[in-house]
């Protein structure tokens, strides 16, 4: 098999034109990213089709297409362009009330159960369907639309926190200067078609991301400060 892609966590091999397989690494199972993205599929969300999960074993469909990422390097004057997209792509995601199956975030660890309750007495809406990595790399743009990739993370909780992750994840990047000022005009524009106030999923979002054993050290320091900052 023919290795495309390598992850934090997981690996991708081409299975000719129209097939991949993701493996994790780390030996969790794929099943449940199988679960999510056959639901997400069913309900209109632009994924890719599944076509079996068997233990750390993904086979979906092949996208065509760069990366979200790839393409704001070749044409940084979109950066608006991609953000309101990516914005977009959250809004849709987070209009879909999560399924009872889904894991909810950890309440303890994460603090969003105040969140959550706080946003349940405004709008009595339940809890959203959250990608929780929903960034450029994980966006690809395909002739048929974008479609959104990677959805091991997927939890139920507050829309707030998915838009912080996104926001915590990219300004915790160590960049050059033009790529953070790219970035910032990205997260702007994002930020104004998202739907929903990430200041308030901060908290939440920077624990989150503290926990995860990949970032490296310089990465954690960046993500501090977004603490610190509230």
């Amino acid at each position: 098999m023919e290795l495309i892609g390598r992850g934090r966590e997981a690996d991708v091999y081409a299975l000719g034109e129209d097939r991949v397989l993701r493996r994790f690494r780390d030996g969790r199972p794929a099943e449940h990213e199988a679960r999510v993205m056959r639901w997400l599929g069913a309900q209109g969300y632009p994924v890719p089709a599944v076509h079996e999960a068997a233990g750390t074993d993904l086979v979906m469909e092949r996208l065509h297409g760069p990366t979200m990422s790839e393409a704001l390097r070749r044409r940084p004057w979109r950066a608006a362009r991609y953000g309101a997209l990516l914005g977009r792509l959250h809004r849709q995601l987070h209009a879909l009330p999560a399924p009872e199956w889904l894991p909810r975030l950890q309440a303890d660890r994460l603090q969003a159960d105040r969140l959550q309750a706080d946003r349940q007495g405004a709008d009595q809406q339940g809890a959203a369907v959250l990608h929780l990595d929903l960034h450029p790399e994980n966006v690809m743009l395909t002739a048929g639309g974008p479609r959104v990739i990677d959805w091991a993370n997927a939890q139920a909780g507050p829309p707030e926190v998915d838009v912080a992750m996104t926001f915590v994840i990219l300004r915790g990047i160590v960049l050059r200067p033009h790529e953070r000022l790219l970035i910032r005009g990205l997260l702007r524009s994002m930020a104004r078609s998202s739907g929903a106030d990430r200041r308030a999923g901060m908290p939440a979002a920077t624990q989150w991301r503290l926990a995860d054993p990949n970032l490296t050290p310089a990465e954690a320091g960046l993500v501090r400060r977004l603490q610190r900052r509230g």
